[in-house]
């Protein structure tokens, strides 16, 4: 395998990029230091007994009998095997472990976690139900249907000023492309945007070329889950749109306006937990990582659709190619990134920051 100067493997992960995987997935900051202290031979200034029992407690490390090693070599060992040894010792005599088990443990545990914040947010709007009879006028929550939903959600983003948040899901049942042009003018403005697509709307035909990448070109922070509970939408958290219910209720003529109160900060919160987990479609910084020329556009586009689990006849499709054609720069990816299927070519591309 080749190796950098430094001597550590071209395809080692960067440590503040384990150590983010890990703290997403809930593991506590000590632990996560200690763990990536294991796997990187990075040490940390202490290993703290609580670090250690955590580890212990997730299965993600497991104790090394007194007197060996941590390459199996006697305490006399020479070369490499000391410095394992040394390292081994400050890590509180700890190995890694295989960490399926672990991580789909810290998997269920988020899931639950996104499930109670679900729960949370009904149960809120279940009391404001029952304490409001009637949500009209200056009251917490307002219903808007028909024509007046381009109305008041024109209003409220042309008076955005710092952030706006969104759930992106099908159906559509505003201008996409105006809405678009609108996104771009205020990112170019200085208002941030977050958005959360789902697979869905990936796959949409013509959107993720003629709607999302033109915002992520622009700026805006883009990520994608498989899906999403609500349509959602919260601007400079003053006012919150968010469709009554995707399943029972014809969102195109529906949808309940917050205004600032305890159910447009659950609102909020359900963003961020499905923020936090979502996948990123573009990286904050679009810098080339080391590892050869970054992808042309149409490559970069290619793995987009990849990474967010498009089907191969519908990327065919958005780019207008031959599924010859397609396949040729599937292969030629595939051997740049150095990957063996297309989950590695997934982790490669993001890791160098190719999307």
């Amino acid at each position: 395998m080749r190796r950098d100067g430094g001597g550590a493997s071209a395809e080692e992960p960067r440590p503040d990029t384990l150590a983010a995987h890990l703290s997403a997935l809930g593991v506590d900051g000590g632990a996560v230091a200690l763990y990536v202290a294991l796997l990187t031979g990075r040490p940390v200034p202490q290993a703290s007994p609580e670090a250690r029992r955590a580890l212990l407690a997730l299965g993600l490390a497991a104790e090394v009998p007194a007197g060996e090693g941590a390459g199996g070599e006697g305490a006399g060992g020479e070369g490499t095997g000391g410095d394992e040894r040394g390292a081994q010792d400050f890590a509180g005599g700890l190995v890694p472990v295989p960490p399926a088990s672990a991580l789909e443990l810290l998997s269920r545990r988020e899931t639950l976690r996104l499930e109670e914040a679900r729960s949370a947010v009904a149960r809120a709007y279940e009391r404001y139900r029952r304490r409001t009879p009637s949500a009209v006028g200056g009251s917490v929550a307002e219903e808007v249907t028909g024509g007046d939903i381009d109305r008041v959600l024109g209003e409220a983003l042309g008076g955005a000023r710092r952030e706006v948040l969104r759930f992106d899901s099908p159906p559509y049942f505003w201008d996409t492309e105006r809405g678009t042009k609108e996104e771009v003018g205020q990112l170019r403005r200085g208002v941030r945007y977050r958005v959360v697509y789902t697979r869905e709307s990936l796959a949409h035909p013509g959107y993720l070329t003629e709607n999302v990448q033109p915002c992520v070109d622009a700026g805006e922070e883009a990520r994608v889950v498989s899906g999403l509970p609500v349509k959602l939408m919260v601007v400079d958290d003053r006012v919150g749109f968010v469709s009554m219910s995707i399943a029972d209720v014809d969102v195109s003529r529906s949808m309940l306006v917050v205004r600032p109160s305890a159910l447009l900060a659950a609102l909020r919160a359900l963003f961020e937990a499905y923020w936090d987990r979502a996948l990123p479609i573009h990286p904050e910084s679009g810098a080339a990582a080391p590892g050869g020329a970054r992808p042309g556009p149409a490559e970069r586009r290619i793995l987009a659709m990849l990474v967010a689990g498009v089907p191969d006849s519908q990327i065919i499709r958005e780019l207008g190619v031959s599924r010859r054609t397609f396949f040729r720069r599937m292969e030629l990816l595939m051997a740049q990134a150095g990957a063996g299927s297309r989950f590695q070519l997934a982790l490669q591309a993001q890791r160098r920051g190719w999307l």
